[in-house]
């Protein structure tokens, strides 16, 4: 059997098409030259991404694409070798190595995809992750290979404590059997609003918050209010007159790392929010999707009011969104009620999927995922604020997204289409709007955790920067 020369590199050609595919083709070129004979080993995928100055998920993808392309197979712990071209066997093994091309080629969504830049998604960073919930979902595949065709039946003890790890912070420690497993923090949100509150009740958001949960309710027949915010988030007295006033069911919000102002909420004012929703008897349904990336020491509400408070958390802003694992804390008593709750009106979840978010937690690869995502958005970070320096912008060291208030005479909808134009997406303030509202704040979130390269992604904060300078004469608006 032959083996490739450690200082083997492909020789990847230019183009516009996605750098995994070019890799692939350069290797396809190799073995239709004979400078990969049939039996060659390729090299080890963290070996080759370290030479070429690649992620391992990019090497990844470019083997299972040649692998679909039927040139190569893997066998775990022996490697990926190149397939006889005539007969499609292991070269220089017999018909019982057990190694077989793939029996169909697999579809790749994003080839020949065109699309603007994604600077309005908040999905976990790109850190290579990809490469280790590969692995560990074939693991879970080869030794529970059962559940890979089966509906989810009951939540297992390694879920909820799973959950329990996740959810834990700063004198917040929850209880496996509070702990409710979700298709995503979203799915959870919304069992939640269904088990707590009846059409026609209201429920309380701020006047800028993450507004799809506001939507989502007020399609289930829900009655949206606002509370009004400031720099520090939602304002305990302003939040008691409506209680008194207009006896809401429920209250939404994100103490920390508010999408999308960035505000943190106080440790005073989150005790006495606490105090006021038990004075009204009012549920809160705390988001902390963003809290583990933050340097947040408060207490979380949920500890402070256990009673009433639901604390959401999920993988996707810190791991991967592809997963759709989330979890709830809740009030005790109200943990069956709130999965009975999301599998009705989800339909349930995936098995497979909870499993591989819930092994993630437990062998602590989750926490050595977010310290690198941490790293990523430190650095995108300082990146933002040196290309916009001078500029009204709200960031921090460890959210990956920053809210830009605009100058004159920027508004916030013309500035979103002005930068669709160059080939970027953003979000702007009305997406952030609970509901209808006069509120102005003439301001756009950018996110920037989507993009793979952080040299596309300099390039578009120097587009950004660009444009604001243009002023309206950057835009020209066709009507």
């Amino acid at each position: 059997m032959t083996r490739l020369q450690d200082d083997y590199l492909p020789q990847i050609g230019d183009g516009n098409r996605p750098l995994y595919i070019r890799i692939a083709d350069a290797i396809e070129r190799d073995i239709d030259t004979g400078a990969l004979p049939s039996g060659s080993r390729l090299p080890p995928m963290r070996n080759l991404a370290f030479d070429i100055g690649v992620t391992i998920g990019t090497i990844s993808r470019a083997y299972n694409l040649i692998a679909d392309r039927g040139l190569v197979a893997g066998e775990v712990g022996r490697g990926t070798y190149v397939l006889a071209r005539n007969n499609g066997n292991h070269p220089g093994d017999n018909a019982q190595s057990g190694l077989l091309p793939p029996p169909f080629r697999s579809l790749d969504i994003t080839e020949g995809l065109t699309a603007p830049l994604n600077l309005d998604t908040t999905s976990a960073i790109h850190v290579g992750q990809d490469e280790i919930i590969r692995l560990q979902f074939n693991a879970i595949a080869e030794s529970m290979p059962h559940i890979m065709v089966d509906y989810v039946h009951g939540v297992p003890d390694s879920w909820k404590e799973a959950g329990a790890m996740l959810l834990s912070a700063n004198g917040f420690k929850p209880s496996p059997d509070t702990m409710a497993a979700t298709n995503g923090a979203h799915a959870g949100i919304m069992a939640i609003i269904m088990t707590v509150t009846s059409p026609g009740d209201r429920i309380v958001f701020e006047t800028t918050t993450y507004s799809s949960v506001a939507r989502s309710a007020a399609l289930a027949g829900r009655r949206i209010i606002e509370t009004p915010i400031d720099e520090h988030g939602l304002i305990p007295e302003e939040f008691e007159k409506l209680c008194a006033r207009q006896h809401p069911r429920l209250l939404y919000l994100m103490p920390s790392l508010h999408n999308p102002t960035l505000a943190h909420l106080p440790a005073r004012r989150r005790e006495q929010l606490a105090e006021i929703c038990r004075r009204y008897n009012v549920w809160i349904l705390e988001d902390a999707v963003y809290a583990p990336l933050s340097d947040d020491t408060d207490i979380p509400i949920a500890a402070l009011c256990p009673e009433l408070t639901f604390h959401v958390g999920s993988l996707s802003k810190t791991v991967s969104s592809a997963l759709r694992a989330g979890w709830v804390s809740c009030p005790q008593g109200y943990a069956t009620r709130i999965q009975t709750a999301h599998r009705m009106f989800s339909g349930g979840g995936s098995w497979p999927m909870k499993e591989l978010a819930s092994q993630l937690i437990l062998s602590g690869e989750t926490a050595s995922i977010l310290r690198n995502v941490k790293d990523a958005i430190r650095s995108r970070t300082r990146m933002l604020e040196e290309e916009l320096q001078g500029y009204s912008i709200t960031t921090s060291p460890h959210c990956p997204f920053a809210w830009l208030k605009l100058p004159e005479p920027w508004l916030s909808g013309t500035f979103r289409s002005a930068l669709l134009e160059r080939g970027m997406m953003v979000s702007h303030e009305d997406d952030f709007k609970p509901a209808r509202s006069e509120l102005t704040l003439h301001a756009v979130r950018i996110a920037f955790s989507s993009p793979r390269s952080n040299n596309r992604l300099k390039q578009a904060f120097s587009e950004i920067r660009d444009l604001l300078e243009s002023g309206m004469a950057g835009h020209a608006a066709i009507t």
